[in-house]
């Protein structure tokens, strides 16, 4: 009973570590104390805090294994606080930074109106849903971006090992600023690309693969290129609620050949009690655009009625599920 009181605690309390890492992160302190440990009195010069006011923030942080303290209130880097840099594989800093932002954090602190009225609680606070509000707002779209980008990167990597693109016209559908399909044309020389997005994302799109890559603007609730071998949709669906995603699968079903295939990427939701990172992603999802993360039966009934059936579903080594599916002829 005591161990069961003690995890609940700690939960309960989570989002204390979460603003304290994210605050961290918005310092660069971690990138500060990369080539050798410093004085509090050395970091507060260089970020402009209140000196004993950052000392209590690192000395908290550090008794959770984020930083350490050495003597006379010196700090050093953890494997932790190392995955706070800027410059190291698998950074977290721009996901640290982000757990923080209004636009992300204000969303969970609506969450018993969301599960009162099945209101998204984005736009009830903000009045406005997430898409135009980054339209309108430029430094957090960029935030978000980057984001994206961030969090592709291993998922990348995982879709990479998983999957043969070998010699095929790959088309990302609203594939961000082309993570996941770098890496596809990076790991299949034969293979070429399409990324296709609304313009604002493509404008910032800066590729090594001239000549295999193929940038294209739209909205996929309109159109989606055709001509393609394979068609990606990497967390797109998890995005929006049922009749919005099975749009997007219509839309993807008339620019398809019956040859060609889909690839949902996204974490499925397991069975009862199962951890897994598709349910607290879900709620998030709930909150922030009013989507939600699906099972393999759901995502299954979704492509049925858009005319598609599900060929396999494999799960990524750490990253996430992949749902291949073809066009019923």
């Amino acid at each position: 009973m005591n161990e069961a009181r003690s995890t609940l605690q700690q939960a309960i309390i989570g989002f204390r570590l979460s603003q304290m890492i994210s605050v961290a992160a918005k310092l660069r302190l971690a990138d500060l104390v990369r080539e050798r440990p410093l004085s509090v009195r050395d970091l507060a010069e260089a970020t402009r805090t209140h000196e004993d006011s950052l000392y209590r923030l690192l000395r908290a942080l550090a008794s959770y294994g984020v930083f350490a303290e050495e003597g006379n209130r010196i700090f050093r880097l953890t494997p932790q606080a190392d995955l706070l840099r800027s410059d190291v594989a698998g950074s977290l800093r721009i996901s640290a930074e982000v757990v923080a932002e209004p636009w992300m954090w204000s969303s969970w602190s609506a969450l018993l109106h969301s599960v009162q009225t099945g209101e998204t609680a984005f736009d009830h606070l903000y009045g406005k849903d997430t898409w135009t509000y980054f339209a309108e707002n430029s430094t957090a779209s960029g935030l978000f971006n980057e984001l994206m980008e961030e969090v592709s990167k291993p998922d990348a990597h995982a879709v990479v090992e998983a999957f043969d693109f070998e010699g095929k016209k790959v088309v990302d559908v609203a594939g961000g600023q082309g993570v996941l399909l770098a890496a596809i044309l990076d790991r299949n020389p034969t293979a070429r690309g399409v990324l296709f997005n609304l313009p604002h994302v493509i404008a910032g799109v800066r590729s090594e693969h001239a000549g295999r890559l193929e940038l294209l603007c739209g909205d996929f609730f309109d159109s989606i290129p055709a001509g393609g071998d394979i068609y990606i949709l990497k967390n797109i669906l998890h995005d929006w609620e049922d009749r919005r995603a099975g749009q997007i699968l219509a839309r993807c079903r008339e620019a398809m050949t019956v040859e060609a295939r889909l690839l949902i990427i996204e974490n499925l939701v397991y069975g009862p009690n199962e951890p897994c990172k598709g349910k607290s992603g879900d709620i998030h999802m709930m909150l922030r655009c009013g989507g939600r993360n699906r099972t393999e039966s759901e995502l299954g009934d979704l492509l049925l009625a858009s005319g598609f059936q599900v060929l396999r579903v494999t799960p990524t080594e750490g990253g996430p599920d992949l749902l291949e599916a073809s066009p019923r002829s």
